[in-house]
């Protein structure tokens, strides 16, 4: 696995790509050239140890992670330009470029652009109403307390938990449920994956 690189203390984002692995700096620069692009206005910052474009809100976070560079341009975009990423791994608000793959400069250009003009417009909400809470079930909390999980599972942002409860729960058969339950018990192990995708706690 790659050995990631302590950004800590970088704060501008052409410090932050010499940073890293040589072998990701070529796909990061990338992406850096097309996002300065497509946003010349955008203030350019380092949030939750990633680069990010903010214009009047965060507008698109970039990362390499184990084999791909993400994208992480909000669920906005994702959804609005859904049929065009059927080649990519992606979920509500992350992108999966491969490394080994050009980097579709057009389509992140205009995923980037139309979720500024949703910005800019009053369209795109900083927050969103939070989803109800999910209770949990007893058996969860036993797995968790067993595992001796509880206080990283507590750690993790209220989305998170409620969305792997949601997702636990919600599964029809019981082997499913704990397929699932494993999953989310490796991941609070390994610290830095949230549904199998790559996670940094600011």
């Amino acid at each position: 696995m790659r050995e990631k690189t302590d950004t800590t203390n970088i704060t501008t984002i052409p410090a932050f790509i010499a940073a890293q692995n040589p072998v990701v700096q070529p796909p990061l620069k990338a992406m850096y050239a097309i996002l300065k692009a497509a946003l010349p206005e955008a203030e350019e910052r380092i949030s939750y140890q990633m680069p990010m474009f903010w214009q009047g809100q965060a507008i698109a976070y970039f990362d390499a992670g184990e084999g791909y560079l993400g994208f992480y341009p909000t669920s906005g975009p994702i959804v609005q330009f859904a049929a065009e990423l059927t080649r990519y791994r992606h979920s509500k608000g992350a992108v999966h470029l491969p490394l080994d793959q050009p980097l579709p400069a057009a389509l992140i250009t205009k995923m980037v652009q139309w979720q500024l003009a949703q910005v800019q417009s009053g369209a795109a909400k900083p927050r969103r109403t939070p989803k109800p809470k999910v209770a949990m079930p007893a058996a969860i909390r036993d797995a968790l307390i067993a595992a001796d999980l509880m206080t990283a599972y507590e750690a993790r942002p209220p989305y998170q938990r409620n969305d792997y409860l949601g997702w636990i729960t919600q599964a029809k058969r019981e082997a499913t449920q704990q397929k699932r339950l494993d999953q989310m018990l490796e991941e609070l192990r390994a610290g830095d994956v949230f549904m199998k995708m790559s996670w940094r706690q600011r």
